[in-house]
């Protein structure tokens, strides 16, 4: 099933409509430039800090879809620093790990870790953890990239209106 239009309060005055655009979208960036960056994306995942997600999206054939990312990791803290660059103390202000990915052509997404003020002081996750968060969602995502997700987009059959 596809939806190409929805169409609310029909015949009223507040009849409106919403329909998808088909025109392309504009590149923004050379294609070099995009090439490039998805080759340096990849590798973060092939070799670097997201190597524990690499091979984790599998289709039915067992095909393992291409993925990339940059992970990041904030321990973000207001220090007083003194004479000769000693810190004379040191408050966090929060703390963050994120991991934005690409999966395949078509999917991309952004998992980020977030621990607000003081309490960030008894925390020291790093960027590992939203990527194991991705790697342990794939069994639940993979469904959804098979056919760029279309499979999964079935709507559920109708019962019957009662008494009829």
């Amino acid at each position: 099933m596809r939806i190409d239009s929805l169409h609310f309060a029909a015949g009223t005055p507040y009849d409106t409509e919403l329909t998808i655009n088909p025109e392309l979208g504009q590149r923004v960036l050379p294609a070099e430039v995009a090439a490039a960056m998805r080759e340096a994306l990849s590798q973060v995942v092939d070799g670097g800090t997201a190597k524990r997600v690499q091979g984790t999206f599998k289709m039915q054939d067992g095909s393992v879809l291409a993925m990339g990312g940059k992970t990041g990791t904030g321990d973000n803290r207001i220090e007083s620093i003194g004479a000769g660059g000693r810190i004379l103390s040191s408050r966090a202000i929060n703390r963050t790990a994120t991991f934005v990915f690409y999966i395949g052509d078509n999917h991309f997404g952004a998992l980020t870790a977030f621990v607000p003020g003081r309490a960030a002081e008894g925390f020291r996750f790093t960027s590992a953890l939203p990527v194991q968060v991705l790697k342990g969602m794939a069994p639940i995502l993979t469904p959804y990239l098979e056919n760029h997700g279309q499979a999964m987009c079935n709507a559920p059959l109708a019962d019957p209106p009662k008494g009829v």
